[in-house]
This record gives C-alpha cells, structure tokens and sequence, in this order.
C-alpha cells in the first residue's frame, strides 16, 4: 500500500504578505481599458469624452486558501482519481484508491480592482505534483464557481472557489506528501 497526502499551494501565497500583481503578456493588462496609454480601445482619462474620474486601480490577486484533497491511499497498481465538488467541498475518490480522511478544502481566490470591470483569469489545464522522494501525481480538469464573464463588485473586489482532479496514474509513484502549484493568472480585458 502506497499513501498520497495532496495538497496545492497557489503561488500567490509564496512568500507574498502583500497581493500579487497580474501577470501575463500585456504590459499593463493589470490596470483597465482607457488607462493603458495610448492606442488603447478606449481614450486616456481626462481627454475630454467623459472620463476623467475614471478608477485606474492595479488589478491583484490573494489566494486565500489552496486546494487539499486530504489522505488517501492506493489500492492497487490501476489509475485512481480524487474529486473535490466545490458546492459541498465533498471528496469522491475513484478507481484503485480509498479515503483515509484528512479534510479536503476546496480553493479560494480573492481579486481586488477597479469596480465594475470584467476582469479575465486564467488557469492551467493540467500542473503536476511532486513530493520530496520522487512521488508524482497530476491535477487536471480544473473548475470554478465562476460565472462566463466575471465582473469585479462596486467595491472592485471578485471573490471565486476553484477545485481540480487529482489523477494518479497507475505507472507513477504517487507515495508521500505531494505538492504543487497552481499559476492563476487575472487580467482586465
């Protein structure tokens, strides 16, 4: 029997007392539409068009919690899965492995900016696990409790859950405390 302890540390939290900057391929997709500079879809604050109190506030990122899938430990040799449902924070466990408890916390995500801006995040497909031994797992099909286009609040904040599948497949050694990181990235359009 091989035991799998899975957590995913979000790399906002590494070492950042502070929220974290957006990141991405636009320069200054962290501020919004119209206050990029020029050849912008929208004019420059303060050139006349009706904008010039507009909210030019830097978009950031705070991970308030990673994603725990808790204890489990393999079965057999065949492709295991470890589901996290983010209405009930339920764990689901498929394949050649069983629950051994721990209590699996789905992730949470706080996004703060100009209000009313629709804001663009961004997630990974896949990312692998890794544990200190040489144990390997990977997380894949990650979710979120987002709408399609999600809008910051009049108070400029965002707050979203995201989870993912913990796969272990059958020719990976998935034995001990395996971690990883999940990149999100948030941006304004």
């Amino acid at each position: 029997m091989t035991l799998a302890a899975a957590s995913l540390a979000v790399p906002a939290l590494i070492g950042a007392d502070a929220p974290v900057r957006a990141q991405g391929n636009c320069p200054n997709c962290d501020l919004p539409p119209g206050c990029r500079g020029n050849g912008n879809q929208r004019p420059p604050p303060g050139n006349g068009n009706g904008n010039r109190n507009r909210n030019c506030q830097r978009i950031t990122i705070t991970i308030e919690s990673d994603i725990d899938f808790g204890r489990v430990v393999l079965l057999g040799s065949g492709e295991a899965r470890v589901l996290l449902d983010l209405e009930s924070g339920r764990k689901t466990v498929i394949g050649d492995v069983d629950d051994l408890g721990g209590m699996p916390i789905t992730g949470r995500a706080m996004i703060q900016g100009a209000p009313f801006e629709e804001v663009v995040i961004s997630i990974p497909n896949e990312i692998g696990m890794r544990d200190p031994n040489g144990g390997t797992a990977r997380v894949r099909e990650f979710v979120t409790d987002l709408d399609g286009f999600p809008r910051l609040d009049s108070d400029g904040q965002l707050e979203f859950r995201f989870s993912g599948t913990l796969v272990i497949e059958a020719e990976t050694d998935a034995s001990g405390n395996l971690r990883g990181r999940v990149p999100i990235t948030v941006e304004y359009p």
